[in-house]
């Protein structure tokens, strides 16, 4: 009873926050405890959250100090890293300084390459599949484990998850007589021009094709998903070369793609897409679901729009999207009772009630499928119908569709923005687009495993 009256009143504060992007900023820490009980265990919590996010997380804790870790003796202190969170740890590893590290980590999906090999990786695993453990592999969104699986076996656990989604004017879509939310990339190209004839919209769409959305296209293709990089994206072995070269997915992508950019009604760059598509600048922007309830408020009443999942490449494609986002990881700091500590702050986590929190100032989707049981989940979705279109789309989505486990993410990435760039702009076509993607990331594969050689 404790425990559920916490999380109310903790829902009710987020509704008075105001929400804001999740990006580096100042810390919002819940400070150490200025006496923790005689015996207690005392874990520490790395994580990258900050604005309301941040709050959330703060509020996720005091949950579990409250009410779990005050019956089990156990104290939990977040402690805030600039994202991805990883620097900190890098220097921990390098000299095994297991005083300097933490006992759980949030770590995106880039960020996984770091911990897969380290000895002190406590993989979630040997934690998840016993049998006295509160959560269970069945209780999370399939393709959410997955996603934190490598050779079948869950390494973290997922915490935050959203959905690449596709947000649209429907008061523009009424004034140009569209009466259907495009489903393929094709259809959404072939009304752009239309939007920007017979409304307002300075442009039919608005999103730039970084890593993110490409991989979602990727792995979205034929009739059970299709990988970006060879050994099933990273997730049956190490990710060491691109292979959406080799199964067609690149090219299948930018044939369509070429449909959008010569629509001469599409905007290539990001600038503030929020406040743009609040304005009526666009009709159709594609950006993850998180933004939903910043958009919910920018927008407001000034008129009516829908979330749907992003166009498919081919009207055969599964489509869907990955479950982007962060996990939770632990750390062997060779203290049993700590792990164990560790595992129970982790099953509350990913509970349904810490889940639920979320709802309430943000987009991700509850990565526990029991949350919809819970009256709090009722009430957000009430209050916002839109926050459900995210959690439909990854339940639908197969458990194949998984982001890459790409060891070089930020070279990867930065290769992907600057070729998806030129295609856009027009400065590159088809040909020139998909040779510079794909030598560019060869090249890049190469120099990472040069100097970091898998059996080092």
């Amino acid at each position: 009873m404790k425990l559920k009256k916490l999380i109310a009143m903790g829902l009710a504060t987020t509704m008075l926050l105001a929400t804001t992007a999740c990006a580096n900023g100042e810390a919002n820490e819940t400070p150490a405890p200025d006496a923790a009980p005689n015996g207690a265990t005392q874990i520490t919590y790395w994580h990258s959250m900050d604005g309301v996010f941040g709050e959330i997380v703060n509020k996720q804790v005091e949950a579990f100090n409250s009410t779990i870790g005050q019956e089990k003796n156990i104290v939990v202190t977040p402690v805030f890293q600039n994202w991805p969170g990883t620097e900190a740890l890098t220097a921990a590893m390098s000299t095994d300084d297991v005083k300097n590290m933490p006992d759980v980590i949030q770590l995106y999906g880039e960020s996984v390459s770091l911990i897969r090999d380290y000895k002190r990786t406590v993989w979630a695993e040997d934690y998840i599949t016993s049998a006295d453990s509160k959560v269970k592999k069945e209780d999370l969104i399939p393709n959410t484990i997955s996603s934190h699986s490598i050779e079948g076996k869950m390494i973290g656990v997922p915490y935050t998850s959203s959905a690449l989604m596709m947000y649209y004017n429907k008061t523009y879509f009424d004034q140009a007589g569209i009466t259907d939310v495009p489903t393929t990339i094709a259809q959404m190209a072939e009304i752009m021009p239309t939007l920007v004839e017979k409304t307002d919209a300075e442009y039919g769409l608005n999103v730039r094709v970084d890593q993110f959305e490409l991989e979602n296209w990727i792995a979205t293709q034929g009739t059970e998903g299709s990988y970006f990089g060879n050994n099933e994206s990273g997730h049956n072995g190490h990710m060491t070369e691109l292979e959406a070269d080799k199964n067609g997915t690149l090219m299948n992508f930018l044939t369509e793609w070429e449909k959008v950019v010569g629509s001469g009604a599409y905007k290539a760059t990001r600038d503030s897409i929020n406040e743009e598509f609040a304005a009526g600048m666009h009709a159709m922007v594609i950006m993850t679901s998180s933004r939903i309830q910043t958009i919910a408020d920018l927008v407001g009443d000034k008129f009516e729009w829908g979330v749907a999942p992003i166009p498919t490449v081919s009207g055969e494609d599964v489509g869907g999207a990955y479950p982007s986002g962060s996990g939770l990881y632990m750390l062997d700091r060779d203290d049993e009772a700590k792990k164990a500590a560790a595992w129970e702050f982790v099953q509350f986590m990913i509970s349904p009630e810490a889940q639920v929190m979320w709802l309430d100032g943000t987009g991700y989707v509850p990565v526990n499928t029991k949350t919809v049981e819970l009256d709090a989940y009722k009430a957000a979705i009430e209050k916002e119908p839109r926050l459900n279109a995210p959690l439909e789309t990854l339940q639908n989505t197969p458990a194949t569709v998984v982001p890459a486990f790409c060891p070089n993410s930020s070279t990867v990435g930065s290769v992907i923005k600057d070729a998806m760039m030129a295609f856009g702009t027009g400065a590159a076509n088809k040909d020139q687009t998909y040779t510079a993607i794909v030598d560019g990331i060869t090249q890049a594969m190469n120099d990472y495993y040069r100097a970091n050689p898998i059996n080092q």
